[in-house]
């Protein structure tokens, strides 16, 4: 079994809303191994949050990272992404548009 690891621009997101999203699914035969930046564009402070799902469902209390994180004005925090084949990347934002979440790194494939 071969297993191809790229580094790359995994997926990227700035919600026009503020409910749930899915940011990132991970294919079948895929594991990701990445880094997730979260920028605040607003010129206030916002809140967002973050989930870890194991399918592509929305997420639930033991799914959260981080839950209502306050982000001050033009600020950017930053959160290691291990996930494997199935699993769910899910994101919500305080503010439309403002609130812009980064995935880049290994995703490795067989």
């Amino acid at each position: 079994m071969t297993i191809a690891n790229n580094r790359m621009r995994i997926a990227g997101l700035c919600p026009a809303n503020t409910t749930e999203n899915r940011l990132y699914l991970v294919p079948a035969s895929t594991q990701i191994d990445a880094v997730l930046r979260i920028v605040n564009l607003d010129t206030t402070s916002q809140t967002y949050r973050l989930a870890h799902t194991a399918t592509d469902v929305a997420a639930t209390t033991a799914d959260y990272l981080a839950y209502n994180m306050e982000i001050l004005a033009g600020d950017t925090h930053e959160w290691s992404i291990h996930a494997n084949a199935a699993e769910t990347i899910r994101v919500l934002s305080s503010t439309a548009s403002k609130i812009c979440y980064h995935l880049s790194g290994n995703k490795k494939t067989w």
